[in-house]
Parts: structure tokens; C-alpha cells; sequence
């Protein structure tokens, strides 16, 4: 009775494959080896099945199919191999196969396997696909190896689960590649959950929502529109890298892991038009690598309510920024100056001036106190105004209140005047005849050193935060 029902749906799969119909087997089982002949043959058949039990390996090696192939809730216990293959088209949404093997595999439409269920891995290196190839709800319990490939349209691994990370490095793909939801897990000789260098996509990357096992590595990677990594759980190993853009270029970057994020996300040298983070609600296992990285303009995403402030980045930057380098700061606050934040931007630049000395030991950190409080580091050039004033203000009430000093030549001496011999001795290169007309002894003394002291700090400040400023345009 079994070899009576093998040899009728033998002849069914005949027949629909000559008719070009589908044909649903509801569980019956074909020989792979029928569907390899068939296929091999061509005759202008079409392969449309729905529910086959497949048995054996379905081999179609440098098969030539000028028909599209579909196969719909199909299952194998064995590999699907497409090694070198030339097809119009595939569908394999629903199947389960043990592996895919399609190392130089050439689709001139689409390969999709929607709610697909994989045992092992699937192999694309060197493919050539003109449409999509789509991967939406499938299981995949090893790798999607699509490395060197060339897709047309776009990679889609939506809601799927990749059992053992996905690899796309130096992959070209014409349109998106999205990510959105999926779960990938990673590699078991590297840890990475996506390895992508060099990948070049003419479209967008989307990440919505998608867990990452293991590092995301994007270095070099092209990407024509938007990277977007939303509410995205990066997770490095052993408190490593979690994501690697360095030197990628990219038209826009949303950067906002999940709050269970953890490990170091590096945009060194990395080229991005314009930034979209946020600052506030960072996830506290992560630090960040900025050394390098060039973005015009700092974002917000439509649906933000609230803007950041320049406050609450610098504390960002203070706690989870890595390096203490000045790119960073200057980034910022040219930035900042764009968007007409111009207040913002100099609260930043004093910021990386405060670094900055910090960094030169405790020579450049006294010195740079002195800066800072002195103008803000030329930026705040109103202090020295208020400085002036003060110091005026006290040495005229001291030699007020002490009464006139002794004059050097009594018959040359001009009239005493407290004001005019505080402005006198305060300002270097201005001479109005009193500070070397009077001779201060002891306590006069000592305050006439400080006011001349302190002129000639005030002086040499005003002068290195004008350099400074002058130096960088302004900026």
C-alpha cells in the first residue's frame, strides 16, 4: 500500500510540475531525488509544492532552473544545496531543511524563507541575489554566512533567531538590511553576534529592539542612509566591545541600547552626518570610544519630547566617555554653535580646556586654574573686567585707608591719589606716573606686590585665552 501511495504521488508531482500548478502533498513523501530530475530537465516545468516530506538530500549543484522554485511548509531531515546554482527564484517560506548550502548561488529575484526552521547553518558566501533575501520568523540554529555577497534588493532577519551570529562582512547589499527584533547569538569561535567589516549597504540598517549576543562589528562598514540602533541590547564578552563602528561612514546614527546594555561601544574615526543618542537615559553598563568621530549636527528623534542640555552631556561624557582626548569636546561644541546654542557651546569648550590642563600634570593644572577663573579660559572674557575691578576697588580702600605713601622725590611727586596708583601699579605698560613716584614700606608694600602680581597674571591670562580663541576662529 506504501509503495502504491509513493508511486501515485510520484506521478502527481509529475504532473503539476509539467502543468506549472501548485501542488499540496498534506505530509506525503517525495524523493529528493525526483525533484533534482525534474528540475534538472526543465521543459518549462515549475516546482510549486506545498507540505512534501522530503527524503533525501535535495542536491541542485550548478542546476541551471529557469522557473521559479517554491516550496511551501516543506520538510527534510537533510541539507537544501544550491552550491553554484542558477535560479530565478526561491521561496522556501515555512521549511525546515538540516542546513542551506548555497556558496556562489546565483537568484535573479528573491530568496526568502519566512518561518523557516534551519538545524544548522546557512551558507550564502559569494552569492549573487537581484531581490531581497529574507529570513523574517525564521529559526536558525547555526550561522547565515552571506559574506562577499551581492544582494539587489534588501537583507531582512526580522523577528528571527540566529542560533550562532550572522557574518556579512564585505558584503554588498543594494538596498536595507534590517534587523529589527531578531535575537542572534554568538559565533562560537569569535563571540560576535554580527560581524560585518567592511559591509556596504545602499539603504538604511535598522536594529529596533534587536538582542545582540555578542559584539556588533560594523568596522569600516558604508552605509548610504541610516544606521538604527533603538532600545538595541548591546552585549560584549567579558566586558569587552560591544559594538564596533570604527571608521564606518553613515548619513544618520541612532544610538540608544537598551537599558541592559553592557560593554564598550567604540565610534573612533567613524564619519557620521548627523547623531541621535541620548545623553539621560545611557545604559549604565556601557562606556563609549569618541576619539575621532565627526558628525555635523546633533538630533533628536521625532517622537523626543524634551531636548538635552549641554549640562547633561558633559556629565555623560564625564562618566562613560573613555580617553580624555579634546576631539570630543570640540565635536560638541561645533555642533552646538550650529544649532545657534552658542552659550551651550562655550560652557563645553571651557569644559576641554579644564581636561585638557588636567592632563598636562600639575604645573598645566595649576596654571589652568588660574585661566579658568581668571577669563574661562578666554571664553568668558568678562571675568577679567570684574577681576580688574575688584582688585582696584580693594588696593584704592587699603591705600585710602592707610593714608599717602611716602613720596621717592617730594618736589616731583604728584598728588596722592589712591585710584590712580592702584590703576598705575595694577596695569602692566601703563604708565601714569605714580607708581614709581611713591615708595610702599611694609604692609603697603606687600599689597602693592600682590596688585602687581596679580596685573601680570591677569595680563598673561587675557593674552593666552585671546591666542587660544584667535587660534581656533573662535571656536
Amino acid at each position: 500500500m506504501a509503495i502504491s501511495m509513493a508511486v501515485g504521488t510520484r506521478r502527481r508531482v509529475r504532473r503539476a510540475f509539467r502543468a506549472g500548478s501548485a501542488l499540496d502533498l498534506g505530509g506525503a513523501y517525495v524523493e529528493a531525488r525526483l525533484l533534482v530530475d525534474l528540475l534538472r530537465g526543465g521543459g518549462g516545468g515549475r516546482l510549486d509544492l506545498a507540505g512534501a516530506r522530503i527524503v533525501g538530500e535535495l542536491d541542485l549543484t550548478g542546476v541551471r532552473v529557469e522557473t521559479p522554485v517554491r516550496l511551501r511548509g516543506c520538510v527534510s531531515e537533510d541539507r537544501l544545496v544550491l552550491e553554484q546554482a542558477d535560479l530565478v527564484a526561491v521561496d522556501l517560506d515555512g521549511c525546515t531543511f538540516a542546513g542551506v548550502q548555497g556558496g556562489g548561488v546565483r537568484v535573479a529575484g528573491d530568496l526568502v524563507a519566512r518561518d523557516a526552521s534551519i538545524g544548522g547553518d546557512v551558507w550564502l558566501l559569494s552569492a549573487r541575489v537581484g531581490g531581497v533575501v529574507e529570513w523574517d520568523r525564521s529559526r536558525v540554529d547555526g550561522a547565515v554566512f552571506v559574506q562577499r555577497s551581492e544582494i539587489g534588493g534588501g537583507l531582512h532577519v526580522r523577528d528571527a533567531v540566529l542560533g550562532r551570529g550572522l557574518r556579512v562582512a564585505g558584503a554588498r547589499i543594494g538596498v536595507n538590511v534590517d534587523l529589527s527584533r531578531a535575537r542572534i547569538g554568538p559565533a562560537p569561535d569569535s563571540g560576535a553576534a554580527i560581524t560585518g567589516g567592511g559591509l556596504v549597504v545602499g539603504g538604511a540598517v535598522f536594529g529596533h529592539d534587536l538582542v545582540a549576543g555578542g559584539e556588533i562589528h560594523l568596522v569600516g562598514a558604508q552605509v548610504t542612509g541610516a544606521v538604527t540602533l533603538q532600545n538595541t541590547t548591546l552585549r560584549g564578552r567579558d566586558g569587552g566591545h560591544s559594538l564596533l563602528l570604527i571608521e564606518a561612514q553613515m548619513r544618520l546614527l541612532t544610538l540608544r541600547p537598551a537599558p541592559d546594555s553592557a560593554g564598550t561601544i567604540s565610534l573612533r574615526d567613524a564619519r557620521v552626518g548627523r547623531l541621535v543618542d541620548d545623553p539621560v537615559n545611557w545604559p549604565p553598563g556601557c562606556r563609549i570610544e569618541l576619539d575621532g568621530l565627526t558628525y555635523e549636527r546633533l538630533s533628536r528623534r521625532t517622537e523626543d519630547t524634551a531636548q538635552w542640555s549641554a549640562r547633561q552631556r558633559l556629565a555623560w561624557m564625564a562618566r562613560f566617555v573613555l580617553g580624555s582626548a579634546p576631539g570630543p569636546y570640540d565635536q560638541l561644541a561645533a555642533a552646538l554653535a550650529r544649532d545657534g546654542r552658542e552659550q551651550e557651546a562655550r560652557r563645553v569648550r571651557v569644559v576641554r580646556e579644564r581636561r585638557r590642563h588636567r592632563a598636562m600634570g600639575w604645573a598645566g593644572a595649576v596654571w589652568g586654574a588660574v585661566q579658568d577663573a581668571g577669563i574661562g579660559f578666554g571664553y568668558r572674557p568678562g571675568r577679567a573686567l570684574l577681576w580688574l575691578l575688584a582688585v582696584v576697588a580693594g588696593s584704592t580702600g587699603w591705600f585710602a585707608w592707610s593714608g599717602p605713601l611716602r613720596a621717592v622725590k617730594a618736589d616731583e611727586a604728584p598728588t596722592w591719589d589712591p585710584f590712580l596708583y592702584s590703576v598705575d601699579i595694577l596695569v602692566p605698560l601703563l604708565d601714569l606716573g605714580h607708581d614709581k613716584a611713591f615708595d610702599p614700606v611694609g604692609a603697603d608694600k606687600a599689597v602693592a606686590l600682590a596688585v602687581l602680581a596679580t596685573g601680570w597674571i591677569l595680563a598673561t591670562t587675557v593674552l593666552a585665552g585671546a591666542g587660544r580663541t584667535l587660534g581656533r576662529g573662535g571656536q
